[in-house]
């Protein structure tokens, strides 16, 4: 990425220290609980922490575009849009389990140049940047090299893959698979990108579920497409195939595809 995008990298570092401290505030207290049209569920911390971030960039960047969970896009055309999702992970949320985190991206013609896995339950913040090291905690940070999907330990959502050939996939690749394990939210990218895990395989994500986790992942050295292995943009489908590098992830695709 070009220098003189450092005011953008600070900025998003920003929204994430005001994000954390807004989730953190209703975390493990009683919370109203209500559900959207897709029985998802949604709390006061989800509106409130997307509201703060909205403010900033309003104030900061007017003329950029905001696309959130929670509430309707603003500049949609924008050159520049931020991407959140002020809460990834309600559920856990709810239940006061930690691995929740607040995602938040900003993209340049549709196309991701910066990304922030923020788990502030953990203290632990991905920050992936274009071209350049992803680190954590502003410690660089590198997948496996883990390259043979019989060695390979994979996370899933597990319960979200509505079309059959990737479920199909999913199936064959677990029977094949060293370890798996269901569940994560976003704290499982941020283990493929620390090294920790090899593989997250997850369908029916809608963009500001994905696009903060585009440069975390690449700046670590993993891989990161579609369940066709295209490239993710603002227009992707919903599928995310994540593995720690290009040889393990192109055995991936074939298999998912063949």
């Amino acid at each position: 990425m070009n220098n003189s995008y450092q005011e953008y990298i600070n900025f998003a570092n920003t929204l994430a220290d005001a994000a954390s401290e807004t989730s953190m505030q209703f975390f493990r207290t009683s919370l109203d609980i209500d559900n959207k049209s897709d029985e998802s569920p949604v709390t006061i911390a989800d509106k409130n922490t997307e509201l703060k971030i909205r403010s900033m960039i309003e104030k900061e960047y007017p003329d950029h575009g905001i696309l959130g969970e929670e509430f309707d896009s603003i500049n949609p055309d924008a050159e520049f849009i931020w991407v959140i999702d002020p809460i990834d992970g309600t559920r856990s949320y709810i239940a006061g389990h930690k691995d929740f985190g607040n995602l938040i991206s900003l993209t340049q013609n549709k196309k991701p140049i910066i990304g922030i896995i923020n788990c502030p339950a953990h203290d632990e913040r991905w920050v992936g940047i274009k071209n350049q090291n992803t680190t954590i905690n502003k410690q660089s940070t590198k997948c496996s090299k883990v390259t043979n999907i019989e060695d390979a330990y994979l996370f899933t959502s597990g319960l979200y893959f509505d079309e059959p050939r990737l479920r199909r996939a999913v199936e064959k690749i677990q029977k094949k698979i060293r370890y798996f394990r269901y569940g994560g939210d976003c704290y499982m990218y941020g283990m493929v990108a620390s090294g920790l895990i090899d593989i997250v395989i997850e369908d029916t994500l809608k963009v500001h579920d994905y696009m903060a986790l585009v440069n975390v992942i690449e700046g670590a050295g993993g891989k990161i497409t579609d369940k066709f292995g295209n490239e993710i943009t603002t227009e992707s489908q919903g599928s995310v195939v994540v593995s720690a590098n290009e040889e393990l992830h192109s055995k991936l695709i074939s298999l998912i595809n063949e």
